[in-house]
């Protein structure tokens, strides 16, 4: 059975944690072969989006994702984690460093050490994600980041973001019931 999911949104913690729960609701009640993920998103907390595209790699099923209108920063990790990965024309990726921010200023040195810790790791496992799964190299991805990069689907199918370029999205024509999106949820 094929389910689908979208993410549509800000990526942040509780997005992460209500897909999780959502998909493993799913997985005690039918037998699925395939998750199909619908993904537009200005970003948002890349924590968020690394741990999300850890749970999809390690799922026993077949997963595909599905980028339109933009897939931004904390989101590309999550769109990387399909073996299929296809883009509607007009999508666009927005590649950049994360921008953090320390809550509490005053807080000792010690404690802006390990925020700073974070955000190097956080962008290390960004990094890592973006080489390993469009087989580019570290140092191009770091750059690209450094710089900040918007790509079309054209220039994200040759650097190997996306395996394949679609006009529409993959949707099924039912007679009575209009479109078919097999099981879906809108975070």
């Amino acid at each position: 059975m094929e389910i689908w999911h979208t993410i549509a949104g800000d990526i942040e913690k509780k997005t992460a944690q209500e897909t999780i729960q959502w998909i493993n609701g799913e997985l005690y009640s039918k037998p699925i072969t395939r998750l199909r993920v619908l993904i537009a998103s200005g970003g948002g907390d890349i924590d968020a989006g690394v741990n999300l595209h850890m749970y999809l790699k390690a799922l026993p099923f077949d997963v595909e994702t599905i980028g339109f209108g933009k897939v931004d920063a904390a989101a590309i990790p999550i769109f990387l984690a399909g073996t299929r990965r296809l883009a509607v024309r007009g999508c666009q990726f927005f590649f950049h460093e994360g921008r953090y921010f320390i809550e509490d200023q005053t807080a000792p040195i010690h404690v802006h050490e390990e925020a700073v810790s974070i955000f190097k790791r956080n962008l290390h496992d960004t990094i890592y994600i973006i080489a390993r799964e469009t087989e580019n190299d570290t140092e191009v991805v770091a750059k690209m980041l450094r710089r900040s990069k918007i790509m079309n689907v054209d220039e994200a199918k040759e650097f190997g973001l996306c395996t394949e370029v679609i006009d529409t999205l993959p949707l099924q024509q039912q007679e009575q019931f209009g479109f078919k999106f097999g099981e879906k949820r809108l975070v």
